[in-house]
């Protein structure tokens, strides 16, 4: 396994590793959960930035009154990741620079979006309407990054579920040949190296405005 691969997996184990320890048994991670993980990787969020976010959301929760039981899901910690996520950002480049960051980052999802609307190949016509809603919604002065990120998943979803069993076939051999995951995070990997490859097919911008 090579750097990358030794790197990603510390990505996820570490993860992994300190929910565990937060949260107890059981000692796996769901398929919702794995496919966080993959999202915040896909991000290029930070490990301490990650870890930062579950901290924060397990120290809210338990400082919240009344009784409760334990945290069951890393999805839980969802808006806490991403809350620290845009911290670490303003630290990192200053608040007025990430607003004009956002706004270069909408025109260039803007441009691509109707690129790909004006060209889209025929055998992925059944994106269409998914990107026809995006660009509604980037048109907007202000709109909710969560909707893009929602359309993303749909659009996601419909590769996957459109993909050729060729296209299939031979990505699962490279996953195979490249990573040693459990079965169920095999699966996870798959479907993300999978999608990748036919946004790379295809030039299937993104709609998400973190991947700008």
């Amino acid at each position: 396994m090579g750097n990358k691969e030794n790197s990603r997996s510390d990505y996820f184990q570490s993860i992994a590793r300190y929910f565990f320890k937060q949260r107890g048994a059981p000692f796996f991670l769901s398929s919702k959960e794995l496919d966080l993980v993959v999202l915040w990787e896909e991000m290029e969020i930070p490990l301490p930035v990650v870890l930062e976010g579950i901290k924060s959301s397990l120290e809210n929760y338990r400082q919240a009154p009344g009784k409760k039981d334990r945290i069951q899901s890393l999805v839980f910690c969802r808006n806490h990741v991403l809350r620290a996520f845009e911290q670490y950002r303003e630290r990192k480049v200053g608040f007025k620079e990430w607003l004009g960051d956002r706004k270069k980052k909408k025109e260039q999802a803007m441009t691509e979006i109707k690129k790909f609307l004006e060209m889209i190949p025929p055998k992925i016509t059944y994106l269409k309407e998914a990107y026809l809603r995006a660009q509604t919604i980037l048109s907007q002065s202000y709109f909710n990054e969560e909707e893009l990120e929602q359309i993303e998943g749909e659009v996601e979803k419909l590769l996957w579920q459109n993909a050729p069993d060729g296209e299939k076939a031979k990505v699962k051999k490279e996953v195979l040949a490249g990573y040693k995951f459990k079965e169920e995070e095999f699966k996870r990997i798959f479907k993300v190296k999978l999608v990748k490859v036919l946004r790379d097919k295809y030039k299937i911008p993104y709609i998400s405005l973190y991947y700008y």
